[in-house]
């Protein structure tokens, strides 16, 4: 595999001791310079796609470019050893990625370099200013200047110059909700510069329409209880918006969000990801689960695709019918009819069916995020 990445030396060694494949220049590794050290099949928790362009982004910093509409991928340098959860771009050149501990960074170029932000929020105990710490888990590039991020402990934090951020407080009477405030914010995205979405744990679904300046919670959720762990929102911006969580559980609202209802989608497993456009849908999640609707989320299936149990965290429309997921182990899926079929771009094919057992319950991608600090 291409590109350069960061990794633990001893995994390295120990992939090479047990003869699993490794990039050709692994050779180049060096212990004493980290930026040299290489990372087989890192897992990735979101991609964006621009045109032809796309970018997605994973574990130990990890972040791949396309400028095939996801067909190649190339390494490109990071500046950070840190998870990173989200990525989101605004055009061709301006976006945003996010992570842990309050990773956030940024490119002008394309996704070709990043630059690392810091983020100073006051701190609620004692009034005196510090750097936000809390895990960013979701990015939204509104324009080449404007972007919002968010994460655990309730972090809401907005950039209108593209620089300088401010931590946005989001009140209880706006959540519209007895839970605690300081809850984990899992997803926002914008459909345009006025109307945007903000998803979590407690039911969270978080609606503005006037670019932020207030976010109303209020909400009816049928068919499902209230409290669900929501990990992600997409809205297709006519109407239709749907989002995912825990236990195969995904609601949809076509109403602006006040009234929302569970749809029946065949699974158990967790929806990290979802992705519309028009009335078709993508939701993807634990052990491999890969569900498209071309109806509007009236019947959810699952689409000729490569075998895989991989899990996936995040899935994207772009245009002419091209759509990419991504998850664990460097697993690029893509499918340029909407959905309804899937070819492998990237990742190692499974081993035959008699030889596959059940995944290890840790590598879930639930748990990672649950201990995002790792």
């Amino acid at each position: 595999m291409p590109g350069r990445n960061r990794i633990l030396v001893g995994v390295a060694l120990s992939a090479l001791a047990l003869g699993l494949g490794f990039p050709a220049a692994a050779g180049e590794l060096n212990p004493a310079r980290t930026e040299s050290w290489l990372l087989p099949d890192p897992d990735l928790h979101a991609v964006a796609l621009r045109g032809q362009r796309a970018w997605a982004v994973g574990y130990w910093g990890t972040i791949l470019r396309s400028t095939d509409g996801g067909q190649s991928w190339s390494y490109t340098e990071s500046p950070t050893d840190a998870p990173l959860y989200d990525v989101s771009f605004a055009d061709d050149d301006h976006g945003w990625a996010v992570g842990a501990t309050g990773t956030l960074l940024r490119s002008t170029d394309g996704g070709q370099t990043w630059t690392p932000t810091s983020v100073t929020v006051t701190d609620p105990f004692d009034g005196s200013a510090r750097e936000l710490d809390a895990t960013l888990f979701g990015v939204a590039a509104v324009s080449p200047r404007e972007a919002w991020a968010v994460g655990d402990f309730g972090a809401v934090i907005h950039t209108v110059d593209g620089e300088n951020w401010t931590a946005q407080v989001i009140t209880p009477e706006e959540l519209a909700d007895e839970n605690i405030p300081d809850r984990i914010f899992n997803s926002v995205h914008f459909s345009d510069s006025e109307r945007g979405w903000i998803t979590g744990e407690f039911g969270t679904t978080l609606r503005t329409t006037d670019g932020g300046q207030t976010w109303i919670g209020e909400r009816e959720i049928s068919g499902a209880i209230d409290d669900i762990y929501l990990f992600d929102i997409a809205p297709n911006g006519n109407g239709w918006t749907v989002a995912g969580g825990v236990g195969g559980v995904a609601i949809a609202t076509s109403d602006a969000g006040t009234a929302w209802q569970a749809m029946d989608v065949p699974t158990t497993a967790g929806l990290f990801g979802a992705a519309v456009r028009g009335e078709r849908g993508v939701l993807v999640g634990d052990r491999g689960v890969l569900l498209v609707s071309a109806d509007a989320g009236a019947s959810w299936r699952t689409p000729e695709r490569p075998r895989s149990f991989a899990w996936l965290g995040g899935a994207v429309f772009g245009d002419n019918g091209l759509v990419l997921a991504v998850g664990e182990g460097g697993i690029i899926l893509r499918s340029t009819d909407g959905g309804e079929t899937w070819q492998r771009a990237m990742g190692h094919e499974p081993p035959p069916a008699a030889a596959v057992s059940v995944p290890e319950p840790a590598r879930s991608l639930s748990q990672r995020r649950e201990n995002a600090g790792e």
